[in-house]
């Protein structure tokens, strides 16, 4: 091997201005500014993730609102052939006018909402859905006869959700 050349027989260029290889420190970021970068992320996710976890919640409890309401019209037409609203949710899944899911969230432990009907008769009905499963968030909603959704669900932080208008 000759003087200026590299092992592989090749003579290395010259270093350019601006080059990478002309300053040895001007290579990578610098631990302090990974450490900067990791912090300003961290801050960001500290302060993302209640944001996400509450619209996740409101998302749940706007689907408890429509599932309500769906129970809801199947106790109107329950009541058209029976002249009274149905005790239970089993009675409206067997002309199969609720979904499984909702008639069988009673005993399904990973349904964050179970369904019930609380009390019916010939004019009255109130179907209740109760929030489970949960150390953060917690309550009850609603609806009865006329269709009036009242309730909300709330949370450790004070954060109270409720239902959307119709």
């Amino acid at each position: 091997m000759t003087a200026g050349t590299s092992p592989f027989g090749r003579r290395p260029r010259p270093a350019r201005q601006g080059d990478a290889a002309a300053s040895p420190g001007s290579r990578g970021f610098t631990l302090v500014e990974v450490c900067i970068a990791m912090v300003i992320i961290c801050l960001l996710v500290v302060l993302a993730v209640p944001i996400f976890r509450k619209a996740v919640e409101q998302a749940r409890v706007d689907l408890v609102s429509v599932n309500l309401r769906t129970i809801w019209s199947a106790q109107r037409i329950y009541w058209l052939e029976h002249r009274c609203f149905a005790p239970q949710l089993s009675d409206l899944r067997a002309m199969d006018l609720i979904d499984l899911s909702v008639a069988e969230s009673g005993t399904d432990p990973q349904a964050p909402y179970a369904y019930q009907i609380s009390g019916a008769g010939v004019s009255f009905f109130v179907a209740t859905a109760t929030r489970r499963g949960s150390i953060v968030w917690s309550g009850q909603i609603q609806i009865d006869q006329d269709g009036r959704i009242v309730g909300s669900i709330g949370g450790s932080q004070g954060d109270v959700l409720t239902p959307p208008l119709p």
